[in-house]
């Protein structure tokens, strides 16, 4: 946990940043910290360290990426919100899937704005959360009105079509990566997107779940784009 340099007015509602990015962070922070009645009270690499930093310090708002490192997206929201129930949480995202958007709203979190959102946009949404409101981004909610729920396979990009039948025949991280063309930290990238998109909560249970599918058409070992 990185702690603030000089404490903030008692008046500012206090934001915490948790992202696994460093260069997302300071972008958020500079954001956050600019605008008049706002301030970055810390930052979380991580879900461990954002538990421990809300179990630790005051907190008015929470901004998350949904693909940290361990407990991330879905779970973490879960966690959070059975521990602290009223605190707004601002979902700060690089994904786009309505299934995800969906993932992170019925777990419990109170808006969800994706990463190349206008600066304005981010502290509007800032703003509705701590009131009490909802926000979702306007293209994201239009996708998720106009793009009914679609069976969890049919959800899911060739790639990680791939990455799934190859998780059901027992492969290993690298050994899925030597057999796409990839790096070790991409799949690991795509296991966590299968969870997100298909409401899993670990590594063990998307397993289960691979070992459970009828076989993708067409061979396992030939990258797509």
């Amino acid at each position: 946990m990185n702690r603030p340099v000089s404490p903030p007015d008692r008046s500012d509602l206090r934001v915490l940043i948790a992202d696994d990015h460093a260069m997302v962070r300071s972008g958020l922070q500079r954001i956050i910290d600019s605008e008049p009645g706002l301030c970055v009270s810390g930052q979380a690499v991580d879900g461990a360290s954002t538990l421990a930093w809300l179990q630790a310090e005051r907190c008015d708002v929470l901004l998350m990426d949904m693909t940290m490192p361990a407990p991330s997206g879905p779970v973490l929201i879960g966690q959070i919100r059975a521990q602290w129930p009223r605190l707004p949480i601002l979902v700060v995202s690089m994904h786009h899937e309505a299934a995800i958007v969906r993932a992170a709203l019925q777990a419990g979190a109170n808006g969800y704005i994706t990463k190349d959102s206008e600066p304005q946009a981010l502290l509007e949404a800032v703003h509705r959360v701590a009131a009490g409101g909802r926000y979702v981004e306007p293209r994201l909610l239009d996708a998720m009105v106009f793009a009914p729920p679609a069976p969890a396979r049919q959800a899911l990009s060739p790639r990680e079509c791939q990455v799934l039948q190859r998780l059901a025949a027992g492969q290993s991280n690298s050994v899925i990566a030597r057999a796409l063309f990839l790096s070790e930290k991409t799949i690991s990238s795509h296991k966590t997107n299968l969870m997100l998109k298909l409401g899993l909560e670990n590594v063990a249970d998307l397993v289960r779940y691979a070992d459970q599918q009828p076989p993708v058409d067409g061979p396992t070992g030939e990258p797509s784009a």
